[in-house]
């Protein structure tokens, strides 16, 4: 694939032995991506080490670098520090079979090997599951957003529910059992 030349990381004509090389990955190399991207302003160093030896390849990947993501809780975008570490072998056979992550097999004449998905990979595994601004796991943070959802959340509900039972005169039997249910437990 042509827009992804500029991650081909060429062996032919290196020595055996370690060789390092670095990447700058930032918007535009995700904009080569036909995915919606849930992380904005990426700015990632990626570092390589191609380790050649007679009859295959090592490559050792660490991306380290930040983006910015949208709270789940509060959706205001903060920077989220993300890294990763992977190694791959990349052995030579009759065809190009990405199919394994650590192992990659490529045709015996080719003289470079793309990068670009396990970079995109990379940075998607990277990415916290949760992600939670850090003034809100701080207690700093003051978002009209939160003030709603301590207003909202399960701690609440129980006053709601004695609330709205105060309002009515006789209590449904069923659910007084409940509630014995709920304090036993």
């Amino acid at each position: 694939m042509e827009k992804f030349r500029y991650y081909n990381v060429s062996f032919s004509g290196l020595n055996l032995g370690e060789h390092d090389f670095e990447f700058h990955i930032t918007q535009p190399f995700f904009d080569l991506f036909e995915f919606e991207q849930d992380f904005q302003k990426p700015d990632l160093k990626l570092k390589l080490v191609l380790d050649k030896k007679n009859n295959f390849l090592e490559l050792h990947f660490k991306l380290k670098g930040t983006v910015e993501l949208n709270c789940d809780l509060t959706n205001e975008p903060y920077s989220q520090k993300i890294k990763g570490k992977s190694d791959v072998i990349v052995k030579f056979g009759e065809e190009h079979d990405y199919s394994d992550d650590e192992v990659w097999v490529i045709p015996q004449g080719e003289h470079s090997v793309n990068i670009a998905q396990m970079v995109y990979e990379m940075t998607l595994l990277a990415l916290p599951i949760k992600r939670i601004h850090p003034d809100v796991e701080s207690g700093k943070s003051h978002s009209k957003m939160l003030e709603l959802l301590n207003q909202y959340s399960l701690d609440n509900e129980s006053e709601i529910i004695e609330e709205e039972n105060s309002n009515d005169e006789e209590i449904d039997p069923r659910w007084e059992q409940l509630k014995k249910l709920k304090n036993n437990n």
